[in-house]
């Protein structure tokens, strides 16, 4: 793992976010499946149903994509028995339901969790505007929230995902995929440099 989070780190440092974005999270099979694309197919295929996409618009993304973390407070961990799966599930349609939800919430709110609140603010301010919806605290609001809960449950159920959490995360598009994630990495190089001049 570490020489997968230096070849990172030194592709980061000299190459453009956007292919990144293809390179370390879009483009691969996932280390959980060890390159194995039958197998991360099959998985792929087992979900598409029950969500409501074709196969090819799930993705995993996060420290199962490639066995480092790129979340900016995580420092770069490692992959491990205690790390969730996070989902990345293309869908237009999917994702104009959930603004259109989260738009039209509105007195509904003085009823929600602190946590849930903050999560619909967060989609205001920043999660909206990149083109996605981080399902983990409000996939019970979402019209489509029952069957993709069972679904991901599901998936939680099968290997090489069994026992662990699967986070979904709804895409307008493919060019909201990339931008979301081309921004965050972005942010890393910016981080990464700064730690150079230190």
């Amino acid at each position: 793992m570490q020489e997968t989070k230096d070849r990172f780190i030194s592709d980061l440092l000299k190459d453009p976010v956007d292919l990144l974005a293809s390179i370390w999270i879009i483009d691969r099979i996932p280390i959980i499946f060890n390159q194995d694309m039958k197998a991360y197919a099959t998985w792929r295929r087992s979900l598409a149903k029950g969500l409501g996409v074709d196969a090819s618009a799930l993705l995993i993304t996060g420290s199962a994509a490639f066995g480092v973390s790129l979340n900016p407070n995580k420092n770069y961990k490692f992959f491990d028995e205690q790390s969730d799966i996070d989902v990345a599930i293309v869908s237009d349609y999917h994702f104009m339901e959930g603004w259109r939800t989260l738009r039209n919430i509105g007195p509904k709110m003085h009823s929600m969790t602190p946590k849930v609140k903050q999560s619909i603010d967060d989609h205001v301010k920043r999660y909206i505007y990149w083109g996605t919806i981080a399902t983990d605290k409000i996939l019970h609001l979402l019209p489509y929230g029952k069957s993709w809960a069972s679904t991901l449950e599901y998936a939680a159920d099968l290997k090489p995902t069994l026992n662990r959490k699967i986070n979904a995360r709804v895409y307008k598009d493919l060019d909201s995929l990339r931008a979301y994630h081309a921004n965050n990495l972005s942010n890393l190089k910016t981080k990464e440099f700064a730690r150079g001049i230190e």
